[in-house]
């Protein structure tokens, strides 16, 4: 008893320290478009420095999961509950690389003039966001609905990452003098897509983590 008691806390540990990373990965997303839209240089260094902290925690659920799964050797459920959370730290770290990626853009912009007014990029940005909190929750609870949920968003932040696009093609198209910036402003459109992306692996993992399917197989259900 006293056996599955320390191993169950250490579960436990894993799963805290998984939400934990992904509360600090959205703080890192949020602030870095909050330091682009207020040309806020300090708070974009912030997420630069921020970002080892992520990464070390990655190293320390990873570690502690692997030596879960060599000493106990789990099966059913908790093979699950493991073997998900190293996939999900992967996600969340890179989901963490592009917020300082996109916090680093914001620092070479803040001195800069925008050449069009921030609307689309934020809210493609808040919703990228809503992803991985919306994950999140899902995880705590175990809610598979929510999870699907969140696959079903990512098609909306496609969309809104489409018509930045455009609009930065435009004003490009429109003006030479822009391509720098607009160039840029790309590579952040880009970064949020790619969010997107790894918010929908997070739910698909959660999905096999609850059922025990992959997602594919269960939208063939």
């Amino acid at each position: 008893m006293e056996v599955r008691t320390e191993y169950d806390k250490k579960l436990n540990e894993v799963q805290s320290q998984l939400i934990g990373m992904g509360k600090l990965v959205t703080e890192a997303l949020e602030k870095s478009i909050k330091a682009l839209e207020t040309k806020n240089a300090e708070v974009a260094e912030t997420v630069v420095n921020g970002d080892k902290t992520i990464d070390e925690m990655q190293i320390t659920i990873e570690d502690k999961t692997l030596e879960l799964i060599a000493l106990q050797q789990p099966i059913a459920k908790d093979l699950r509950i493991l073997s998900t959370a190293l996939k999900m730290t992967t996600d969340l770290e890179r989901i963490g690389d592009h917020a300082k990626k996109i916090a680093k853009i914001a620092m070479k912009l803040s001195g800069e003039e925008l050449i069009k007014p921030l609307i689309d990029i934020p809210k493609a940005a808040k919703l990228s966001a809503d992803m991985v909190g919306k994950v999140l929750v899902a995880y705590v609870h175990m809610d598979l609905k929510l999870a699907m949920e969140v696959i079903a968003m990512d098609e909306k932040v496609d969309g809104i990452c489409r018509q930045c696009k455009q609009d930065i093609l435009a004003y490009m198209l429109d003006n030479p003098q822009n391509i720098p910036q607009g160039t840029e402003l790309n590579k952040i459109v880009h970064r949020l897509e790619r969010i997107g992306d790894h918010a929908t692996n997070l739910a698909e993992w959660i999905g096999y983590l609850i059922t025990g399917k992959r997602i594919q197989k269960l939208e063939e259900d």
